[in-house]
């Protein structure tokens, strides 16, 4: 056999040798990322992170002249909802992301995120927002059947809920009639205006 050929097999044998290695790491890591999303969740550890999830949700819906998460006591909704009405492997995204919250937050300001400044704060939680936005198209429904919500995105979807339906975010954040006089199927709404905390 002539020495070039030989060359050429030799090469493509180590090429395929190489994408196997790939491929078994990278099934091997999400084997252990999907295991990780699907054990059985320490929901105790919410109620140690509850200063952190106050703080993360005042940094999404921050005090202005209406009153913020924070003034809404939104952690206690958030910490009910992940422990009642979340799926297992979105609680285990959730209590996960509180510790890389932590851990970010130290490897760059080395601080906990409850003691950084709000600048910082805000860095974060871009940073955040950032790495767990939902991919697009056919990607993200298959992403969001499989695994579930990202961390931020369960996280802001709840802070929302939260202060929404407080009696804070209600009365003060929004517009609130108590007892609506009539039904009007479209009102436009006055630059400046409070969009409406009933229907």
């Amino acid at each position: 056999m002539d020495a070039s050929i030989q060359k050429k097999m030799n090469r493509r044998k180590a090429i395929g040798s190489i994408f196997l290695l790939a491929g078994a790491g990278a099934a091997v890591i999400t084997g252990v990322k999907l295991r990780t999303l699907f054990r059985t969740p320490d929901l105790k550890k919410l109620h140690t992170h509850k200063n952190l999830i106050t703080e993360l949700a005042e940094t999404i819906i921050p005090a202005t002249d209406t009153p913020g998460a924070k003034a809404a006591n939104v952690a206690p909704f958030i910490i009910g909802m992940i422990e009642d009405c979340t799926p297992k492997k979105e609680q285990n995204k959730f209590l996960n992301g509180l510790e890389d919250v932590e851990d970010y937050a130290y490897e760059r300001y080395s601080r906990s995120f409850v003691n950084c400044s709000q600048k910082e704060r805000n860095v974060i939680v871009d940073y955040f927002e950032r790495r767990d936005r939902a991919y697009k198209g056919i990607a993200g429904k298959v992403s969001h059947k499989i695994l579930g919500d990202p961390f931020f995105v369960i996280l802001k979807k709840y802070t929302v809920m939260g202060y929404c339906n407080s009696m804070e975010g209600a009365t003060k954040g929004m517009a609130y009639d108590f007892i609506p006089g009539r039904y009007e199927a479209c009102v436009l709404l006055q630059p400046g205006q409070k969009c409406w905390a009933t229907e």
